[in-house]
């Protein structure tokens, strides 16, 4: 295990997060409650970043993927930290951050905000996403809503 993993594994038994761990990959899973269903969270470090991959439970059906394609565009522009990102081939939809580590580990309250964006601009969007997925609205109108 290298002092990164270490760390980390510190900071989330101090938080009492409960999680998965996998040593040889640097890689944590967990489970949180959103406010639109389950939220996956994958954390991933190794010595030079810590990346944080926030999944909702849902995939984007095929048949939609290019609206919300436009949607994530949309909210992507002016984020500061974070992105969506969604896969064409199968239609996952994740929330990324990532954090490049120095010699020193991040504070706690930095990591925080690093782990609890991704849920945070999930459960802003996600309504929009859905609304145009099964309401048919208006891709500019939802995510002009979402924002509001």
């Amino acid at each position: 295990m290298s002092a990164q993993v270490d760390q980390l594994s510190a900071y989330l038994d101090r938080g009492t997060i409960v999680y998965d761990q996998d040593d040889e990959r640097g890689l944590f899973r967990m489970l949180f409650e959103g406010k639109h269903g389950d939220l996956r969270v994958a954390m991933i470090i190794d010595e030079s970043m810590l990346q944080v991959f926030t999944h909702p439970a849902n995939k984007i059906p095929a048949s939609h993927r290019q609206l919300i394609t436009e949607a994530i565009t949309r909210a992507n522009y002016g984020l500061k930290l974070g992105s969506f990102e969604m896969d064409l081939e199968d239609g996952e939809l994740r929330y990324q951050t990532a954090l490049p580590l120095g010699e020193d580990f991040p504070e706690d309250d930095v990591i925080d905000h690093v782990l609890y964006v991704g849920g945070a601009m999930i459960d802003r969007y996600m309504p929009a996403f859905l609304s145009i997925i099964y309401g048919n609205e208006d891709v500019k109108l939802a995510i002009t809503a979402a924002e509001l």
